[in-house]
């Protein structure tokens, strides 16, 4: 009896919503297996570690999530292994929406088929935004989780406060056009509390010649006067640095060949290792998603004691087609063997927003709760359009930074932390867009 009010659900709501169609994010080529979206919504969910993943198949990350949403919901184990890929994902991030958002307890979800979550998402947005019901139910389960975060990121108090003091540029001690002590531009500029012979150390890039840049690294005691320590290597930019125990790991772009850029990761086991450029571990990952261009890393998650024994994840964007720069992640384990996906999920909730140019840079950061920092492009091409977003990592809310001039173009965001609440924040600004005296590289404070 079960498993027959499920199938009702299905056929009446249509509360998978992804069969293939108009209102499909996947295009309708793709076969319904699919493993990008399944190793995305595990850690997304965080119910697989990254070690995990690592060593899982296809059929591993399927069954790990089948069983995830066993022990999660009503639905019939039977019922839930004949679900798509994509409609167990979106089942999973339902259940993540409703404990983030605390709007069901474990045990009432528990209690509830995915047909149910579905049917409380629509109640949700249909009382919250101007869609009706019938518009709603008309759309599938990723549109209206989108639909959904739109409003709950600027209702939730936590969040909305992080949107607001992100937004507050004026007020926070902004330092526009940022250069170290030799004059030269730091371009996005990333940051690290390093509490060595500089409080802080930051990485950066500036042009050598046309087309070719150089990685630099920089302290700083004040995050406003900085001191150039050394070159991270030639052909490189767009580099982030994290510390990781007594030493620090920095994950760059390069373009040893022009035009065809890809991503290295070294790790320094000191701080003398590392003002000497001279790492213990260096990796340089193949492309795998384009040919063309590979790049922009963070680094968003590290597990392990070292570099022998860890599991590090890494977003980063690669160039779709020589069209569009898209989203992808992937996990590096002990510094040698690389796997990777496409990141569906974020590529479609930012399109769906209205960005249609290139999905670039992005930088994580924890406070209650873990948070993106995420550039988006609206028009390919106009570099006045550049947008930052304000996200959980699969959906995002469009931030509006009010500078003291009025500067609208944003990009290459950064956000680190620097002390209890408090974070410092990077953005490089393009002449496109902004006023004179507002362009080059960003730095403000923040503290939630």
């Amino acid at each position: 009896m079960k498993n027959l009010i499920c199938i009702i659900i299905v056929l009446s709501l249509g509360f998978v919503g992804c069969s293939k169609g108009s209102d499909d994010p996947l295009p309708e080529e793709t076969p319904v297996k699919n493993e990008n979206v399944l190793a995305k919504t595990l850690l997304y969910t965080e119910w697989s570690s990254a070690s995990t993943v690592m060593s899982m198949n296809y059929k591993d990350m399927r069954n790990a999530l089948i069983s995830g949403l066993d022990s999660r919901c009503e639905d019939a184990l039977s019922f839930l292994q004949q679900m798509d890929d994509v409609d167990l994902c979106w089942g999973a991030m339902m259940y993540k929406f409703f404990r983030e958002t605390s709007m069901y307890s474990a045990q009432q979800l528990e209690e509830m088929t995915l047909g149910e979550y579905r049917t409380s998402i629509i109640d949700l947005n249909a009382a919250k935004t101007v869609f009706s019901v019938s518009e709603l139910q008309e759309k599938n389960n990723i549109r209206n989780l989108s639909i959904a975060y739109g409003w709950w990121f600027y209702q939730n108090a936590s969040t909305k406060q992080k949107i607001e003091k992100l937004n507050n540029v004026a007020n926070a001690e902004p330092t526009f056009n940022m250069k170290d002590d030799g004059g030269r531009v730091m371009d996005v500029l990333r940051i690290v509390k390093a509490d060595e012979s500089y409080t802080y150390l930051g990485v950066y890039h500036a042009m050598a010649y046309t087309n070719e840049f150089i990685l630099y690294l920089a302290g700083s005691n004040d995050l406003k006067n900085w001191t150039n320590i050394t070159e991270l290597g030639d052909r490189s930019h767009q580099g982030d640095i994290k510390k990781w125990g007594s030493g620090y790991i920095i994950a760059n772009e390069q373009d040893p060949i022009q035009g065809s850029n890809n991503i290295r990761v070294r790790y320094y086991s000191s701080y003398a290792e590392l003002i000497a450029n001279s790492p213990s571990n260096d990796k340089t990952i193949s492309q795998t998603f384009s040919n063309l261009a590979e790049g922009t890393p963070d680094i968003r998650k590290i597990e392990g004691s070292g570099p022998s024994s860890s599991h590090i994840v890494i977003g980063y964007h690669y160039y779709e087609n020589g069209i569009r720069d898209q989203q992808a992640f992937g996990i590096l384990h002990d510094f040698s063997d690389w796997r990777t996906w496409k990141d569906e999920v974020s590529n479609f909730t930012i399109q769906e927003m209205g960005y249609k140019g290139n999905i670039g840079g992005r930088s994580a950061f924890s406070h209650d709760g873990d948070y993106v920092l995420q550039e988006a492009q609206i028009t390919s091409g106009d570099w006045s359009s550049w947008r930052l977003l304000f996200g959980n990592g699969a959906f995002y809310y469009t931030l509006q930074p009010q500078t003291p001039l009025g500067s609208t173009s944003f990009a290459n965001p950064g956000i680190t932390s620097i002390d209890a609440g408090k974070f410092v924040v990077t953005s490089f600004l393009p002449s496109q867009g902004n006023r004179s005296g507002e362009i080059g590289e960003l730095v403000y404070i923040v503290q939630f």
